[in-house]
C-alpha cells in the first residue's frame, strides 16, 4: 500500500488540527507521531517499533486522536482526548471541580461529570445553617466556565453533564436545557443506575419512582412523566440522551476496582473517576481488496499494532492532573475503535441495512475484539498487567459473557495489560482527514439539496440550493448501497449500535436518525426496547434544529432527481461528515463555511 495523501478538505483540516509547524505533509507528520510515541520502549526497540508505528499510520490503516496528531511532539504533549472528573458536596469540592474544569479545558480535553454526589436544592446544610442551591447551580458554575473559555477565543469547550434518575434534582436539570435553554455548552444525559427494565415496567405500568440522596428520602415523581419528557425532547431537539449505568457497571471489567461514574461528552467511553480517553481508530475500507474481500491477515496486523500504540499513549502523555496520571497509570484504559464502516461496506457490495450487512459487522467486531484481547495479554507478559489487575477481572459481566475461556485462562495465567481496549467514537474530525464515514455511522445521504446565499446585482444575498451527489454514484453498480441516514429506519440504526455494542468493553457512539415525521409514540416504544442492551442512546430527527444547510433526499427520489438533472455539484466525503458532528465540534475550516451557508449549525447529539 502507498502512503496516504489527504486531498481538498482532508488537507486542509489536516493543516489546520494536526500538522506541527507550516508545510508539514502527511510522511513527515505520520513519522513525528509514531517517533514521539514509540519512546515509552526499550531503547533497543524504539526505531523499529516507530517503524511499526509508521507503516500502519502513514498508509492510513489506523488513525490515532486528534489529540495525538496534534500534541505529539509539543513540549508536555497531552495526547488524550476526553476526561471525567468527579464532584464532591461542599464548597471545596465544587471549587476543585471548576478548577479541574479550566486545567483539563486548557490542556484540550472534554470532561464529563456526573454531578449527582451534590445534594438537591433546598436541603439543609448543617455547617452552616443554610440552604443548598442544588446540583444545577454547580452545573450553571460549569457551563458559565465554557463562555468564558470560548469567548477568549480557545477551542469549544466539550462537557457532559449528568444526573442519576433518581436524584431530587432530576425535573429542574431536565427543564434547565429543554425549556429554558440554559446550560448550552453542555451535552446533559440521564443516568440510569437500577436495572432498566426495573425503570421500563414503572413507566408501562404508571407506578412511582422514588427519589433520594445519600439514602435520605425525598419523595416520588411519576416515571411515566419523567420518561415521556425524556422521549418528547430527544424527539423535538436531540436531549438529553439516556446512559445506562447498571449495563456499564455490571459489564466494567475493573467493578471489584472503582465504579464507572460518567461517560465523556461524547459517550462512547463510560469511565471511573479521573478516568480518561486513549482513542484511535482502524480505517476500515483500507482493508477491503479490489475485489471487493476483507484481508482479515491484514487487519489483525493493525489491531495488533494499534493496542501497543495506544497503550504507549499512556506512558508518553503529559497529564493535565496529578490524579488523572496516577489513575490512568493503574488501569491503562485505552480505546482503539474503527471508522469508516459504511464506506467499507459500500465497496463490498453490501448494503448497510440488510442482514448480511448486520452479519458481516458482528463478525468483524468479534474478530476486533478477539485480537485486541491478545495483544493486550502478550503486552502484560512482555512488559507487565495494569497496576490494578486482580484475578476478579475475568468475573466481569464483558468477559463472562463475550471472551472466549482459552482468553479468560490466558488471563488469569498472564493477566493483562489494559483494563478494557474498544470503543466507538464518533471520529468526526479524523474521519473527514480520512475521507471515510465516521465511526459506524452511515454516510448523510446519497443525494442532498444544499442551502447557500447567492449574492445579488443589488448587494443583498438570496438563499439559493442546488443538488449536490455522492461521488460513487456513477461508480457503484447498485445506487440501493448508497442508502443514507434517514433511509435506514430506526430499528436498523439501533441493530447497528446493538451488533456492534455486543463486543464492546467501553461504549459506543451512535445516533439513530429519525425522518421529520416520525411518530414520538413510536420512538418511545422502540427506544424501551433497545435500552437494556445499549450503554446510551441518542437521536437526532430531521430538521429538529431549525433549517438546516443539508436536506437530504430519501434514495429513490435521489434516482429520479439525478436522473432529471444533466448538471450537479459532487458532495465529499467531509461535508456530509459535518451532519454527523458532535455539538459542531469538528470545526470546520473558515473557507469551507461560506461555500455551505455562513450560518452553519450542525447537530450537537451524537454521543453514546
Amino acid at each position: 500500500m502507498e502512503v496516504y495523501n489527504p486531498m481538498g478538505l482532508a488537507r486542509t483540516i489536516f493543516d489546520e488540527r494536526y500538522t506541527i509547524k507550516e508545510g508539514e505533509i502527511w510522511s513527515e507528520a505520520s513519522w513525528r507521531v509514531s517517533n514521539h510515541v514509540a519512546s515509552a520502549e526499550d531503547h533497543n526497540h524504539r526505531i523499529a517499533i516507530a517503524a511499526e508505528f509508521y507503516d500502519v499510520i502513514s498508509k492510513n490503516l489506523f488513525m490515532p486522536g486528534g489529540r495525538i496528531w496534534y500534541g505529539a511532539g509539543r513540549p508536555r504533549a497531552q495526547l488524550l482526548n476526553c476526561f471525567v472528573i468527579p464532584t464532591g458536596d461542599s464548597r471545596e469540592g465544587w471549587g476543585k471541580t471548576i478548577s479541574d474544569v479550566i486545567v483539563i479545558s486548557g490542556m484540550g480535553g472534554g470532561v464529563g461529570i456526573n454531578v449527582s454526589p451534590v445534594r438537591p436544592r433546598g436541603a439543609a446544610i448543617k455547617g452552616t445553617g443554610g440552604i443548598s442551591t442544588g446540583s444545577v447551580s454547580l452545573m450553571q458554575m460549569i457551563n458559565n466556565v465554557g463562555d468564558v473559555i470560548v469567548g477568549g477565543g480557545g477551542r469549544r469547550m466539550a462537557l457532559m453533564l449528568d444526573l442519576n434518575l433518581e436524584h431530587p434534582d432530576l425535573e429542574e436539570f431536565l427543564d434547565k436545557k429543554l425549556d429554558k435553554k440554559e446550560l448550552n455548552n453542555a451535552n446533559i444525559s440521564v443516568v440510569l443506575n437500577e436495572d432498566p427494565k426495573e425503570f421500563i415496567k414503572a413507566v408501562k405500568e404508571n407506578k412511582m419512582i422514588k427519589q433520594y440522596h445519600n439514602g435520605e428520602y425525598y419523595g416520588e415523581i411519576s416515571a411515566k412523566l419523567v420518561w415521556d419528557k425524556i422521549v418528547e425532547n430527544a424527539w423535538t431537539s436531540g436531549e438529553p440522551g439516556v446512559l445506562n449505568g447498571w449495563l456499564a457497571n455490571q459489564e466494567n471489567n475493573i467493578a471489584y476496582y472503582k465504579d464507572l461514574v460518567s461517560t465523556n461528552p461524547c459517550g462512547e467511553i463510560w469511565l471511573e473517576e479521573y478516568g480518561c480517553c486513549d482513542l484511535g481508530a482502524l480505517v476500515l475500507p483500507r482493508f477491503v481488496d479490489s475485489k471487493g474481500s476483507f484481508d482479515f491477515d491484514l487487519f489483525k496486523y493493525a489491531i495488533n499494532i494499534a493496542v501497543r500504540f495506544l497503550d504507549n499513549v499512556l506512558t508518553v502523555n503529559e497529564y493535565p492532573l496529578p490524579e488523572i496520571k496516577d489513575n490512568c497509570g493503574k488501569v491503562r484504559r485505552i480505546g482503539l475503535g474503527i471508522m469508516g464502516l459504511h464506506s467499507m461496506l459500500i465497496k463490498m457490495g453490501i448494503r448497510y441495512s440488510s442482514q448480511e450487512g448486520k452479519d458481516f459487522v458482528n463478525k468483524l467486531m468479534d474478530f476486533l475484539k478477539i485480537e485486541a484481547y491478545e495483544t493486550s495479554i502478550d503486552l502484560a507478559i512482555e512488559k507487565e498487567p495494569f497496576k490494578a489487575y486482580e484475578p476478579e477481572f475475568v468475573n466481569s459481566g464483558f468477559i463472562q459473557r463475550s471472551i472466549p475461556k482459552y482468553l479468560q485462562e490466558r488471563i488469569l495465567k498472564h493477566g493483562i495489560r489494559n483494563c478494557a481496549l474498544l470503543t466507538i467514537a464518533p471520529t468526526g474530525t479524523t474521519g473527514m482527514v480520512s475521507d471515510v464515514s465516521t465511526g459506524i455511522e452511515p454516510i448523510f445521504a446519497p443525494a442532498y439539496w444544499r442551502r447557500f446565499y447567492r449574492p445579488t446585482a443589488d448587494g443583498s444575498r438570496l438563499l439559493d440550493k442546488e443538488l449536490v451527489i455522492n461521488p460513487l454514484w456513477d461508480e457503484v453498480k447498485d445506487v440501493s448501497l448508497l442508502e443514507g441516514a434517514y433511509d435506514i429506519s430506526p430499528r436498523d440504526h439501533f441493530e447497528m449500535q446493538r451488533i456492534a455494542q455486543a463486543h464492546i468493553d467501553n461504549a459506543t457512539s451512535k445516533t439513530i436518525n429519525l425522518p421529520a415525521d416520525y411518530p414520538v409514540d413510536t420512538l418511545s416504544d422502540l427506544w424501551l426496547k433497545y435500552l437494556p442492551e445499549l450503554k446510551g442512546t441518542t437521536f437526532y430527527r430531521a430538521g429538529s434544529r431549525g433549517e438546516e444547510p443539508l436536506e437530504a433526499i430519501p434514495l429513490e427520489e435521489a434516482k429520479r432527481l439525478v436522473a432529471l438533472h444533466t448538471a450537479h455539484a459532487i458532495a465529499t466525503t467531509a461535508e456530509q461528515n459535518l451532519m454527523d458532528c458532535v455539538g459542531g465540534a469538528c470545526e470546520v475550516p473558515e473557507e469551507f463555511k461560506p461555500h455551505i451557508d455562513v450560518h452553519f449549525v450542525a447537530p450537537a447529539i451524537q454521543f453514546a
